[in-house]
C-alpha cells in the first residue's frame, strides 16, 4: 500500500520565523495584553508628566507677564539710567531732554518718555501690588497694547487692567486710589497683570501730580533698515551716562531677573515635581516589565535573544511614554485654557519645547527603569515558562 505524504504548507506565522523577522509586534501586544493595567500605567506617567509641565507652565506664564509690557511695545530700543537694565523692581531717572536729544541721533526715528514706578492700586474690593506708567497720550507710544473697553486717560484719569479691575471691583467710569490719589477708571487695557502685580497707565502730567515730574525710560523707534545694535551703541556714546537696549534685550533681562528672583522656590518646586514624576515613570515600567517575565520566558524558549527582548521592552516604554505624553499635554492645554477663568492672574503657558524636554526625560528615566530587569531576563532559564504556578 502506498501512502503519500502530504507536503507541509509554509509556516509564514511560525514563532522563529516571526520573531527573527520581526513580524510579531511583541512590545505592543504586552502593552495593551492587560488593558486595565495598560491604562493604568498609561494615567501614572501621565499624571506625573502633568505635574511637571503646569510647575514649569505657571512660571513660565509669569515671566511671559511680566515681559508683556516690553515685549509689545512698539519701541525698537529702550533708553534707561546708566547701569540700569530691567523695569521690574528697578528705578531709572533721566535728564528731562533726552527724548530730544536721542530723536537726532541718525537711525532713530521717534523717541517717546514714559515715566516708571511701582506702588499699590486700591478698590472697593481690595488692594493690589501696581506698577504705575506715565505716557505721552498723544501719540499712544508706551502707553497699553490694546484696549478692551474706554479710552485713553487724560488729567485726573486712568487705565486699569480688566483683570485688576475685577478682583478690585472696580468698573468704568469708578474712582480707584493709585499711590494714595485718587483717579476715575476710563479705559481697560489687558495683559498686564500677573501672579503678582498689575500695570496702571497714567497721562505724563499726572504721574507727575501723583509722584514726580521725571522720565525714566525713553522709548526709542528705528528708521527701516537700521541695524538695532548700531543704534544702540552710538545713543550710548552720544548721550552719555545711559544705558541702551534693543527690545529683546531688555525681555531678556526682565525674564533673567524674575527667574532669579524666585530661583530658590522655582527649584524646589521643580525638584520634588521631578522627583516624584521620575519615581512613578520608573516604578511603573519597571514594574510592567518584571509582571512580564513568564512571557519574556516563552520567547526565549522560541527562540529570542535577549537583544530581540530588550527592543519588545523598548518598544514598550515607548508606546507607553507617547501616549502618557498626549493625555498630558491635553490636559495641561485644558488647565491653560480653563484656570484663568477661576483665577485671572495665573497664566499656564504650555510650549512645544517643554513638552518635548519633558517627553524626553520621561522616555530616557523610563528606559532605564524598564531595561533595569533584563539582566533578570539575560539569565532567565526558558524552562519557567512552562512550570505550573500554583
Amino acid at each position: 500500500m502506498t501512502t503519500t505524504t502530504q507536503p507541509t504548507p509554509p509556516q509564514s506565522d511560525h514563532p522563529r520565523r516571526a520573531l527573527a523577522t520581526g513580524a510579531v509586534p511583541v512590545g505592543r501586544r504586552f502593552l495593551f495584553a492587560d488593558r486595565r493595567r495598560a491604562t493604568l500605567t498609561v494615567l501614572g506617567v501621565a499624571a506625573s508628566l502633568l505635574l511637571v509641565l503646569v510647575l514649569g507652565g505657571i512660571f513660565a506664564g509669569a515671566v511671559d507677564r511680566v515681559t508683556y509690557y516690553i515685549r509689545t511695545s512698539p519701541a525698537d530700543v529702550f533708553v534707561s539710567q546708566d547701569g540700569v537694565r530691567t523695569m521690574h523692581m528697578s528705578a531709572s531717572s533721566l535728564p528731562g531732554d533726552t527724548p530730544e536729544r536721542i530723536a537726532d541721533i541718525p537711525g532713530v526715528a521717534w523717541a517717546s518718555p514714559i515715566a516708571f514706578a511701582s506702588g499699590s492700586v486700591a478698590g472697593p474690593q481690595g488692594r493690589q501690588l501696581s506698577y504705575l506708567i506715565g505716557y505721552d497720550t498723544r501719540t499712544g507710544r508706551g502707553g497699553p497694547t490694546r484696549l478692551v473697553a474706554g479710552r485713553t486717560p487724560a488729567v485726573g484719569e486712568a487705565v486699569l487692567d480688566e483683570q485688576a479691575a475685577k478682583q478690585l471691583g472696580v468698573q468704568l467710569g469708578d474712582r480707584f486710589t493709585v499711590m494714595g490719589t485718587s483717579l476715575r477708571a476710563v479705559g481697560f487695557s489687558t495683559g498686564g497683570s500677573s501672579i503678582t502685580n498689575t500695570t496702571v497707565f497714567v497721562e505724563l502730567s499726572e504721574f507727575g501730580r501723583i509722584h514726580d515730574d521725571r522720565v525714566s525710560y525713553v522709548l526709542t523707534g528705528l528708521d527701516p533698515g537700521a541695524d538695532p545694535e548700531a543704534v544702540t551703541d552710538r545713543i550710548e556714546a552720544e548721550i552719555g551716562g545711559v544705558t541702551a537696549q534693543t527690545r529683546e534685550q531688555l525681555a531678556d533681562s526682565e525674564a533673567r531677573i524674575v527667574t532669579d528672583m524666585s530661583a530658590d522656590l522655582l527649584r524646589l518646586m521643580s525638584s520634588i515635581g521631578l522627583v516624584i514624576a521620575l519615581a512613578v515613570i520608573a516604578l511603573g515600567l519597571m514594574t510592567a516589565t518584571l509582571n512580564r517575565l513568564r512571557d519574556f520566558a516563552v520567547l526565549k524558549a522560541l527562540g529570542a535573544r535577549t537583544p530581540r527582548l530588550a527592543a519588545a521592552v523598548a518598544m514598550q516604554v515607548l508606546l507607553t511614554v507617547v501616549l502618557a505624553s498626549t493625555v498630558a499635554t491635553t490636559a495641561a492645554l485644558a488647565l491653560a485654557w480653563l484656570l484663568p477663568l477661576a483665577a485671572p492672574a495665573v497664566q499656564i503657558s504650555i510650549t512645544t519645547a517643554a513638552v518635548a524636554q519633558t517627553t524626553t526625560t520621561a522616555l530616557l528615566v523610563g528606559l532605564i527603569a524598564a531595561l533595569w530587569p533584563l539582566r533578570r531576563i539575560a539569565a532567565l532559564d526558558a524552562a519557567t515558562a512552562f512550570r505550573e504556578t500554583r
